[in-house]
């Protein structure tokens, strides 16, 4: 059976993008940093596979044949193949912070996955439910949208209108609860009134992740409208998918630069300790170290706030894992793979917390609700005392 490359296979691409199908040199460096190939074993899910095989399909369809005969056919199988090389993945990005040539592969694998939706390739497995559970739920996971801020402690008081609001976000609405209860808890500390959209929606990024766009403008357009009419001027954001999905993609949905500022919600804190107005008074005996996720790490670049954060526990005792910063491992989470193929995810997880374990820490820290979820689900089938702990989980015990 055969498939007629019936639309475009490039419009979506930014020129530097579309460079990348022939200036990748196929160096092989990226193998060296792929954590679905550490656990696989599969070189045909990796970054060269994905870029021969889609570089070949737009030249194809794009060439002088195809301008004078008609777009081409191409087997099903070479687009199954192609649907399993960049599903397969978390869209991490290690890869592409160690290309020689700079290809920005965290980027660039949406928009090839928007293709295969077009195509009715894509998505894969399970995600083909993230469109239709947002569209009923506002969230990805199917639940009650009335239930989204269950979880807000009730001496904490959310203003009705003020300059900083609080993006909380699915996973931290739904499945990781002690990272945003932290958050709003710091928040409180700090003294600055803060206030929160009561019919918040999903930001985007599940379906932006997997190339299912069709819904995005109209949530990203909600979203906004709401915190504007609170007033808001800077935003904050815990989860580290949803910050990079604010800052970098919904300006290019919304039509216009956003009206308010995108902060995750550990830069906010880092600068309100600069600021001498949160101190943390209370010391940890734990042995602790930071996991970088892989979207406010890669994504959003914030990498040095979380150190800070965790230096000012009083003798705090803190050791890097030997992959962190800019080159940390991913937890498996990302991406749309936990839907897709959760067992290889949380393969990847227990690989992650075993380098945590390799360094002696008794606590490892993370900075996403994703992570949370995650690691959790993978301790169940670990013998292990390590104990993770969310950032602002921590810091809210601390002060």
């Amino acid at each position: 059976m055969k498939t007629r490359l019936d639309i475009s296979l490039a419009d979506n691409l930014t020129p530097l993008q579309l460079i990348a199908f022939d200036a990748c040199t196929r160096c092989n460096e990226c193998l060296n940093w792929c954590p679905v190939l550490d656990v696989t074993g599969d070189e045909s899910l990796t970054t060269p596979e994905k870029i021969r095989i889609y570089g070949d399909l737009i030249r194809s369809r794009h060439g002088l044949l195809s301008s004078v005969a008609g777009p081409p056919s191409v087997e099903n199988g070479l687009l199954e193949k192609l649907k399993d090389a960049l599903y397969t993945c978390t869209t991490c990005g290690r890869c592409g912070e160690v290309c020689e040539v700079g290809i920005n592969t965290q980027q660039l694998w949406p928009a090839m996955r928007e293709k295969l939706v077009e195509l009715g390739v894509g998505p894969m497995g399970a995600q083909d439910q993230t469109g239709p559970l947002t569209a009923e739920h506002h969230n990805p996971y199917g639940r009650l949208h009335a239930e989204r801020f269950a979880w807000l402690p009730p001496e904490i008081e959310v203003a009705e209108r003020a300059e900083i609001g609080f993006y909380v976000g699915c996973s931290g609405a739904y499945v990781a609860q002690p990272m945003v209860i932290g958050a709003v808890r710091a928040f409180a500390s700090v003294g600055a009134p803060f206030t929160l959209f009561d019919d918040e929606w999903c930001c985007g990024f599940p379906l932006f992740i997997i190339g299912d766009n069709e819904q995005v403008a109209e949530i990203v357009r909600h979203n906004v409208e709401g915190f504007v009419a609170r007033g808001v001027k800077k935003l904050l954001v815990s989860c580290p998918c949803c910050t990079f999905m604010l800052r970098e993609r919904w300006p290019e949905f919304y039509g216009a630069e956003l009206p308010f500022e995108i902060v995750h919600t550990t830069q906010f804190i880092a600068e309100m300790i600069a600021a001498g107005k949160f101190k943390l008074t209370k010391s940890i005996p734990d042995r602790l170290t930071y996991h970088d996720p892989c979207y406010l790490s890669r994504g959003v670049r914030v990498i040095d706030e979380p150190r800070a954060v965790i230096a000012q526990i009083p003798n705090v005792d803190f050791v890097e894992m030997a992959d962190c910063r800019e080159l940390s491992k991913c937890c498996g989470a990302g991406g749309g793979l936990r839907r897709c193929n959760p067992g290889l995810s949380v393969d990847m997880a227990r690989r992650l917390m075993a380098d945590a374990e390799a360094v002696g820490a008794d606590t490892l820290v993370i900075d996403c609700p994703a992570c949370f979820e995650r690691m959790h689900l993978a301790l169940g089938g670990m013998v292990t005392d390590l104990k993770i702990v969310d950032l602002m989980e921590l810091v809210s015990e601390l002060f």
